[in-house]
């Protein structure tokens, strides 16, 4: 579909609404009508029908004297900007490259380029009119959202153990993580108060005294959290405070842990740890693998699970982390690290006294998975120069494994229209895999792009022959 069609398949949607919405004003003026004939008071249809008592009184009386309950025809000069205005704006704004140099067009800059070329709309505009033209319309692409885009090929079977932990808890489950890089801002002037009609204000200058990091344990059950903050987050702290929380625990209880795949969550050193709080031996393994397989086996008293690489949402942790930037650290003021870390110590003990509640997991997984392919889809259909070859190797084995194991997961129509679209954008993909640098990595991603088409081929053909079959 083309930019200019998406365009005009968004403003009949937006005609739509309005439509509704005068339906809706039409079915509000029956209803006060209703009621009046039943002889309730204005006031108490206000209250009923949620409007405002002098717009009862001036529809009541209307309607009293034979007037329509539509509304009246309203005076006024013609649209400046019409419907085919609005529409080529918009797809100025996606269509055309911003200023060179710049990253993207601000209002003010389009309004004198536009002005500057006044055969792209056809009249002038005004930076208030574009402002309005863009938030009006249901396509918008001056705004800009972030996005975490699943990369990590065994991402699912990662991700159910998680689910399934958040779903159906264990007694002790935990979340942890390190924030790390807090800085000790300190306000160079007071702020002051807000007063009427104005806010709190805050001085912009400020100076740095250093950073501190935070190592967080969230118990879900109960939102309790414990922590503590270091001048560093290597193996050996993270050991010493993992084992200050263990011992804090019931000494023969199962302890269950989710966290993320930073390396000292799964070194040696902190293997041993959990052996020795879990009384068993361990020996050191050699791969990351192999330590992250050990921890989260079940044959020790303490386990310790992994969300998926690029998986940071699956760890609660990180809400708990959120609401401690928002309400103690993001209008702070700190004269030194030690003034830092007290207040964060202060607002975990406030946390756990007064604000603590459990944290409920609902989120099944459901839909994700073709969420990912359709993902996937629009990334091919773009055909960006962006595309790393890294990023797409790791994309052709999560498509692969997911034909292979979660077939049934996504909508056939899905999976025929992925594989019309990569035999379409096939050259276009061997450009990306040729812009590799190493001769390796070019191996790799065509391994995985012949593994993906080929089961996916293969996949798509037999699904479509059972059908007929059936």
């Amino acid at each position: 579909m083309s930019m200019k069609h998406s365009a005009v398949c968004l403003s009949d949607d937006s005609k739509n609404k309005m439509h509704t919405i005068a339906i809706n004003r039409v079915r509000q003026r029956i209803q006060i009508a209703l009621l009046h004939q039943c002889d309730i008071s204005a006031p108490r249809i206000s209250w009923f029908s949620d409007c405002h008592l002098h717009t009862v009184s001036r529809w009541l009386t209307r309607i009293e004297s034979g007037e329509p309950i539509t509304d009246r025809p309203r005076s006024g000069r013609p649209s400046l900007y019409t419907d085919q205005t609005r529409l080529k704006t918009i797809a100025f704004f996606c269509q055309h490259p911003p200023l060179s140099g710049c990253c993207r067009w601000t209002l003010s800059d389009a309004k004198s380029y536009l002005n500057a070329h006044p055969d792209i709309v056809g009249c002038d505009v005004s930076r208030a009119a574009l402002g309005r033209i863009l938030t009006s319309h249901a396509l918008r692409p001056h705004l800009r959202q972030y996005f975490l885009q699943i990369s990590d090929p065994d991402f699912f079977p990662k991700m159910e153990p998680i689910i399934g932990l958040y779903l159906q808890p264990p007694k002790y489950l935990f979340c942890f993580d390190e924030c790390t890089g807090i800085q000790a801002i300190q306000r160079l002037a007071p702020d002051f108060p807000a007063i009427q009609g104005h806010p709190l204000s805050t001085e912009f200058h400020y100076s740095r005294h250093g950073t501190t990091d935070l190592i967080a344990f969230l118990r879900p059950e109960t939102g309790n959290v414990f922590c503590k903050c270091s001048e560093n987050h290597n193996t050996e702290t993270l050991s010493a405070v993992f084992s200050e929380h263990v011992k804090l625990q019931p000494k023969h209880a199962g302890l269950h842990y989710i966290c993320d795949n930073l390396s000292t969550h799964f070194h040696n050193d902190f293997c041993a740890t959990v052996a020795e709080l879990s009384g068993v031996t361990y020996s050191p393994l050699k791969s990351g693998t192999e330590r992250r397989q050990w921890l989260q086996s079940e044959r020790k008293r303490i386990m310790v699970y992994f969300v998926p690489f690029h998986g940071s949402w699956l760890n609660m942790i990180e809400l708990w982390f959120a609401i401690l930037a928002q309400k103690c650290l993001k209008n702070g003021s700190f004269r030194s690290v030690e003034e830092l870390t007290q207040s964060i110590m202060n607002f975990a003990h406030t946390w756990s006294e007064h604000l603590a509640h459990p944290f409920t997991w609902t989120y099944s997984g459901e839909g994700l998975h073709g969420k990912v392919v359709r993902r996937f889809m629009r990334l091919l259909q773009m055909e960006s120069s962006q595309l790393d070859i890294s990023f797409l190797t790791k994309q052709f084995l999560l498509m692969r494994n997911l034909t292979r194991d979660y077939w049934t997961e996504v909508d056939t129509v899905d999976w025929e229209q992925l594989l019309q679209l990569v035999a379409q954008k096939q050259s276009y993909l061997y450009g990306v895999i040729a812009s590799g640098s190493k001769e390796k990595q070019r191996q790799k991603a065509e391994l995985a792009f012949d593994e993906f088409t080929g089961m996916l081929r293969n996949s798509v053909a037999e699904n479509i022959g059972q059908a007929k079959l059936a």
